[in-house]
């Protein structure tokens, strides 16, 4: 596993119709308090961590969620989410699986790398978020208020990936 590699073609394609994928991802939602959703694109985010890596997750979080802010009406999310999710898909994805997406050696703790970089990239883009919130809307208490469904979110997105990362893990490694 070369960690030293530079981005080619390939990887610019891949991160590409992953941030395009993100972005639909993040459309299937419901909408919770100002500004807060429970949607897919946290499930999708942690499955592309898992099985891709911190390069390919960071690049579709990042990309993916701040042109879907941008195109939905979110806007002044856009830089936020950029910066927070692009984070996060790194977060879980270097965690989980490395920097690049390359076969995976000791298959044995695999799953506990993956819950380990969903909790740190959960936790991180709850923090992010809260000083977003706050931010834009000018008020604490509305922050605090969209917390229960910032952890809905990261809560089904960890269950999805990890029901889903197995199967699809073995389909990229190979």
């Amino acid at each position: 596993m070369n960690e030293k590699r530079k981005l080619t073609t390939k990887d610019i394609v891949y991160s590409g119709v992953l941030a395009a994928m993100c972005a639909i991802a993040t459309s299937l939602k419901i909408p919770f308090g100002v500004g807060a959703m429970v949607h897919l694109g946290t499930a999708f985010l942690f499955t592309v961590g898992i099985c891709f890596g911190g390069v390919y997750a960071g690049l579709a979080g990042a990309i993916g969620s701040a042109f879907y802010d941008l195109l939905m009406g979110f806007s002044p999310y856009t830089a936020w989410s950029f910066i927070i999710k692009g984070a996060a898909g790194f977060i879980v994805g270097f965690v989980a699986k490395g920097m690049w997406p390359a076969p995976v050696t000791s298959e044995g703790s695999w799953a506990w790398r993956a819950l380990t970089g969903c909790i740190l990239a959960a936790a991180w883009t709850l923090g992010g978020y809260i000083v977003a919130w706050w931010q834009i809307t000018g008020s604490l208490a509305t922050a605090f208020a969209n917390i229960p469904s910032s952890l809905m979110t990261s809560g089904v997105g960890v269950v999805v990936a990890m029901i889903l990362s197995p199967k699809l893990r073995k389909i990229v490694n190979r």
